[in-house]
């Protein structure tokens, strides 16, 4: 029994150095623990502000494009009133050029048909009018 007693004590002190063995790694455990636990929360911030820094620069990003769609809309419109000036402006002066063809081309129709009408006089005359007759219209 002594010897039993002897390997129960022996049993024990191997149990409890192997129980402090246990508890210091477990103790180490948590230490690891705690500082993964901590990288992690690091990370997961870092993610966040991550995240939130490009959700910034995105609505930047979004506010200058609408600010240089509004620049450009802008220029388009003055350059839609202007090209509407010019075409105005090519539309006067076509208008006016021609009525200026019309009026040339009225005249030459009108001295068209007096030319005509004058030949037609003149052809009258020269049948009507005997050689007679002209000699006593020439004295």
């Amino acid at each position: 029994m002594a010897e039993d007693l002897t390997d129960v004590k022996v049993d024990v002190g191997v149990l409890k150095t192997q129980v402090e063995l246990l508890t210091r790694l477990c103790g180490k455990m948590d230490t690891i623990i705690e500082k993964l636990v901590d990288t992690h929360d690091r990370h997961i911030a870092k993610v966040y502000t991550d995240m939130d820094e490009r959700r910034k620069d995105t609505e930047s990003n979004i506010k200058e494009l609408h600010s240089r769609i509004d620049v450009v809309l802008d220029k388009m419109q003055e350059s839609e009133r202007r090209l509407l000036e010019k075409i105005a402006d090519v539309h006067d002066v076509m208008q006016k050029h021609n009525n200026k063809e019309k009026e040339t081309l009225d005249k030459i129709l009108k001295w068209k048909w007096m030319v005509a009408g004058g030949i037609i006089v003149i052809s009258w005359l020269i049948t009507h009018i005997t050689p007679d007759t002209l000699v006593k219209l020439l004295k």
